[in-house]
């Protein structure tokens, strides 16, 4: 049986390409008093670079489940400020990296021309229930509502695991067409700055 206190906390997913020089200093950027992070590294597949929302960014965040249980703890408020904390260190370095899409030869139209959201980073938080919601971070925003939006989903997370499944997050996401552990994806709203919830079959006609 494995134990909980050999499973990490927050698992960053990097390119097979980056460095580990870098790759460390990421790392550091999170407070080990309160958080056990580790980082992996992945073959870049270049197939999937048209699928857009669905692909993994070149950089990903999870956040797990039994650290996000520990946000019910004593020590839960450390946790839940070094958590935001770290993430918004990383989406800051993340903001000024450019990147674009490279369509699958035998499809090229499926990359839409106002997709705006950013392949370099995204956040997975798993709910309660144990379904994956992906925060997107829209380029066409500024520093700060990517700041805000990690502040916004993560008070939905922790309201999530403290009032199952009497909280606003269960409600928000309750009707979408999502197969299980199929991502739910969040996003920005270019207007409002809040979150929303979309399927695949909505971010296609958010995107169409």
């Amino acid at each position: 049986m494995t134990n909980e206190n050999q499973i990490p906390d927050i698992v960053l997913v990097y390119p097979d390409e980056f460095l580990d020089e870098l790759i460390k200093s990421e790392i550091d950027l999170f407070d080990s008093n309160y958080t056990k992070v580790v980082a992996t590294k992945v073959p870049r597949n270049n197939t999937f670079m048209a699928f857009e929302w669905i692909i993994p960014t070149g950089f990903i965040i999870y956040i797990l489940k039994p650290y996000l249980n520990s946000f019910l703890s004593e020590a839960g408020k450390d946790h839940y400020y070094a958590l935001k904390k770290g993430l918004k260190k990383l989406i800051e370095k993340a903001k000024y990296i450019k990147a674009g899409f490279i369509a699958a030869k035998d499809s090229p139209e499926k990359l839409s021309k106002d997709y705006s959201q950013s392949i370099v980073i995204s956040i997975i938080y798993l709910t309660k229930d144990n379904r994956p919601i992906k925060l997107l971070f829209d380029e066409k925003l500024e520093l700060c509502d990517w700041e805000n939006a990690i502040d916004k989903i993560t008070d939905l997370i922790l309201e999530n695991y403290e009032s199952y499944p009497n909280d606003r997050l269960s409600d928000m996401i309750k009707d979408l067409n999502v197969k299980n552990n199929e991502e739910i994806i969040a996003t920005i709203n270019n207007d409002s700055k809040n979150i929303e919830f979309f399927d695949n079959k909505g971010m296609i006609k958010k995107y169409k």
